[in-house]
């Protein structure tokens, strides 16, 4: 009876997760104020090459709401979690497909290449699913090197916020009100064919560019701030 009761209890838990959360990261990130930098170079991609946008993935919250209604591609696990996730997802517009870096890895890259081969945009956190953070995955750049379409670094930075740190990638919630740089950095390309030796130096390259957008977008947020 009682481990009837507890799985009663989770499927409530996750009931009202599903049905609270997207509400809830609307009205927060609604509430933001937004300085957008760089985006404009996405419009020479879109519907051509496409574009694989990545962020850390401790700074994914804010990018659920930022790229609503973009109708752009993105992985979800098909973990529970992932079902969360999906649920926020789908009411922003996104289109999902289901795999991870773990479970359905070769089934979620082919259906994010038919998205990037029709012109569409795909947005990826190169250190996730389980981290360790900022270290990246191999799947975006494999993505880039067999479609064409370029690696864009993309960073969220709040001057007000909330760090998780017991989380392994320190998932930042931004607080209520806060200011928000969104900052796109220089798209990557990868030309070259992916070598054990080679893939190594696109992972560099990919993991020095998002370091790089991240300062430039403290640098704005210092400048914004500085404006008041």
């Amino acid at each position: 009876m009682s481990i009837n009761l507890k799985k009663w209890r989770r499927k409530l838990e996750r009931k009202v997760i599903m049905a609270v959360a997207p509400a809830l990261v609307n009205w927060l990130c609604k509430s933001l104020r937004f300085k957008v930098v760089g985006r404009e170079q996405l419009e020479q991609f879109q519907g051509k090459t496409g574009f694989i946008l990545n962020t850390w993935h401790g700074q994914q919250l804010v990018g659920y709401y930022f790229y609503r209604g973009c109708g752009y591609y993105i992985l979800a696990s098909r973990h529970r979690d992932g079902d969360y996730v999906s649920n926020i997802l789908r009411r922003f517009g996104w289109k999902i497909v289901r795999g991870s870096s773990y479970q359905g890895a070769v089934s979620g890259l082919l259906g994010l290449l038919r998205g990037i081969r029709q012109g569409n945009g795909v947005v990826l956190t190169p250190d996730g699913p389980r981290g360790p953070i900022y270290h990246i995955e191999p799947g975006g750049i494999f993505l880039a090197q067999k479609s064409g379409a370029p690696l864009i670094p993309v960073a969220f930075v709040f001057d007000r916020k909330w760090v998780m740190k017991k989380t392994w990638d320190q998932y930042v919630i931004p607080k209520p009100f806060a200011r928000c740089v969104a900052y796109f950095g220089e798209p990557l390309f990868v030309t070259e064919k992916l070598t054990d030796e080679r893939l190594e130096v696109e992972k560099e390259r990919l993991q020095t560019a998002l370091h790089e957008a991240n300062r430039r977008g403290e640098e704005v947020l210092k400048q914004w701030l500085a404006e008041r």
